[in-house]
């Protein structure tokens, strides 16, 4: 059996480490640890699945001093020598040259998964080696096209695989009601690509426009830019009321209780939220040059699509969204549900990831 050692650098429960968990269910004849930061979100779901935690890693390396990124170098090759992998694991890219020195001391294949876009060109200025780095990762075919941009990696061999999904199951799935009121949900980090200073205000222009409702932003960032934001909310005559929710672990069943997600970013290289929404009989609204989350509403014909990163153009489709009537919500999650199980499908996901490290290693 191949033994795997997965590293996820973040630790935190956004789409990489859902999209880690639902992994690690149906892995293949591949036997697994995980070396993360410890005392994080990540860890207390991986004891509750029993597996093997190595908590070496460090939390936000990238804001820490060299010695620091030492120092995770030195906890990755220590999780190695604990657990002898045949393949190392990268769950996000960013922690290619931590990982690096464990796996030339010990000769040891690297998996990477490129999640965010930036990572691209990062992973192109290691100009790495195809005997080292078997294998990339993209989440969606516009990374992969990111990927392709850069010459430094056309001898690694990159594969184009879009994140397994597990449903939720839900007493009512089948069955997509008209929330009582016009609530919004808008899920993510906080920060600036995110696109969260447009919905907010979008959200003035829907008070323009005499509409009413609930916006729900959930997740955490920056101190400085959610300080930002919230100053920006305060609006006296504002008809929705925003509420400031922070980190939430069951993303599903809040999106249940919401009319609309929206999805502002500038960028998105994926957007495993609008799987969720899909999940929960919600409608996204999404930003059409966002890439890889309008890559996938655009081919699901399972959203609304706005064409221009203003205010006015997101406010529309946002009208557009709360007026729907229940058979035209109920069609648009009908055909993403439909387009998530043709290429999210969860047991194929693990198949697909497993052969892929096992030929790495």
């Amino acid at each position: 059996m191949t033994r795997a050692l997965i590293i996820d650098a973040g630790g935190k429960l956004w789409g990489s480490e859902r999209a880690l968990l639902d992994l690690i269910d149906v892995l293949s004849a591949i036997e697994i640890a995980v070396c993360c930061p410890p005392r994080m979100p990540l860890t207390s779901e991986l004891e509750r699945k029993r597996i093997r935690t190595l908590p070496y890693y460090i939390y936000e390396l990238h804001e820490k001093s060299k010695i620091r990124r030492l120092q995770a170098a030195g906890g990755v090759i220590r999780a190695c020598v604990e657990f002898r992998p045949d393949v190392i694991y990268l769950n996000q890219c960013g922690s290619y040259k931590v990982a690096l020195p464990a796996a030339t001391i010990l000769n040891l294949p690297i998996v990477a998964h490129i999640r965010i876009f930036e990572d691209a060109a990062y992973l192109a200025m290691q100009n790495p080696n195809p005997c080292r780095l078997r294998g990339i990762i993209a989440i969606s075919s516009a990374v992969e096209k990111e990927i392709r941009r850069f010459h430094e990696l056309d001898s690694i061999q990159c594969h184009m695989v879009y994140d397994g999904y597990a449903r939720a199951v839900f007493a009512d799935n089948n069955n997509i009601r008209t929330p009582a009121c016009n609530r919004i949900a808008c899920v993510g980090r906080i920060a600036p690509i995110k696109g969260q200073d447009i919905l907010i205000n979008a959200l003035s222009v829907l008070t323009d426009l005499g509409k009413a409702g609930e916006c729900m932003f959930v997740g955490d960032g920056h101190q400085r830019f959610v300080h930002h934001l919230r100053h920006m909310a305060v609006h006296p005559n504002s008809s929705f009321l925003i509420k400031w929710l922070g980190f939430v672990s069951d993303v599903r069943s809040l999106l249940k209780t919401c009319s609309i997600l929206v999805c502002p970013s500038h960028k998105e290289p994926l957007g495993r939220v609008i799987l969720e929404a899909w999940d929960a009989g919600v409608v996204p609204v999404v930003f059409s040059g966002s890439a890889g989350a309008a890559e996938i509403v655009s081919a699901a014909q399972g959203g609304i699509l706005y064409h221009e990163q203003t205010p006015p153009s997101l406010a529309g489709a946002l009208c557009r969204g709360l007026e729907l009537d229940l058979a035209s919500r109920e069609q648009l999650v009908k055909n993403g549900r439909s387009w998530v199980g043709r290429n999210c499908d969860l047991n194929a996901y693990g198949k697909t990831i497993s052969a892929i490290l096992r030929n790495a290693a």
